[in-house]
């Protein structure tokens, strides 16, 4: 193929999609199966709209009834709260709606999509071209993107500098079901020793609540997600309220993989880096979904 992309989230689909409208043979590498659940805040910021508008997905995306947020709100953990309007509705959708409208709008522009596809080594350059390898199969490619999120087995390969850097961060998530109407319109994060905990209101009433905390934490999440949402409460009984009425769906939260902030590098060699790959924002700042997409599709 003329691009292999490594990824197929938000950044990989529209660098995918962007580089396929162009005519270049594009071949997506996704090593999970969409769609899946992520650790996510799933808010959707409005300078993802026209990037979402020119994938040909804006109006999919509306008709799964995402949430419309218009405020948020920032509550410390002794309670002291601040809120404000936003300058602009925004959107809050499950990255398992997403994702997976993004991945097929990239298929409809023309790139070739393969999931369960892990990439174990990436060898090669420009002038050379390159070969991307996974178990049992290999694809020869003239360029490739970078799209594999916050932290793979292939930056260590790589020589990235950015995983010799200890992290102290993890994100942890759950979806919760019951009466939501409390959340309607609003986001909030909730502050606490070790961390944060967000909760939006997404698709069909579901509420996500996504959370970035000290490696203690999210261990204490991954053991007992119940034990520790009630010990949250009993600090908080802010949290506590915007929790009334709601409880975790069934199965295991969801964990993440450790969350390096800041610069990862937009180029590892020849690898263009896109998304989380190139770089994390911290996640309070609502902007990371947006960024994955604007990003991706100026490759």
């Amino acid at each position: 193929c003329d691009v292999a992309v490594i990824g197929g989230s938000l950044a990989g689909s529209a660098a995918a999609c962007a580089l396929a409208r162009t005519g270049a043979r594009v071949f997506v590498l996704e090593k999970a199966r969409f769609p899946r659940d992520k650790v996510c805040g799933c808010f959707l910021s409005h300078e993802a709209f026209p990037v979402l508008r020119r994938m040909g997905v804006e109006e999919e995306l509306r008709r799964e009834d995402p949430g419309t947020i218009t405020r948020f709100a920032l509550v410390e953990h002794g309670g002291k709260a601040v809120k404000a309007d936003l300058p602009a509705p925004v959107l809050s959708i499950s990255r398992k709606r997403l994702d997976a409208l993004a991945a097929k709008a990239a298929e409809r522009a023309g790139a070739r999509m393969r999931f369960d596809a892990t990439v174990l080594a990436i060898e090669g350059d420009l002038s050379r071209g390159f070969l991307v390898r996974g178990v049992g199969w290999e694809l020869g490619a003239r360029a490739v993107v970078g799209a594999w999120g916050r932290y793979s087995p292939l930056d260590g390969r790589l020589g990235r500098s950015f995983i010799r850097r200890k992290s102290f961060l993890f994100g942890f998530g759950k979806m919760l079901v019951g009466k939501s109407e409390h959340l309607a319109n609003r986001a909030v994060l909730h502050f606490f020793k070790g961390g944060y905990v967000g909760l939006s209101r997404v698709e069909s009433g579901l509420v996500n609540l996504a959370a970035l905390a000290a490696p203690r934490v999210a261990q204490w999440a991954h053991h007992d997600f119940d034990s520790l949402l009630d010990r949250l409460c009993e600090e908080s009984p802010a949290l506590a309220a915007d929790l009334a009425g709601l409880t975790p769906v069934s199965g295991p939260p969801l964990i993440s993989e450790p969350v390096y902030l800041g610069r990862h590098g937009a180029v590892s060699g020849d690898i263009l880096c896109v998304g989380d790959a190139a770089g994390v924002i911290d996640p309070y700042t609502g902007t990371g979904m947006s960024l994955a997409l604007l990003f991706g599709e100026a490759v």
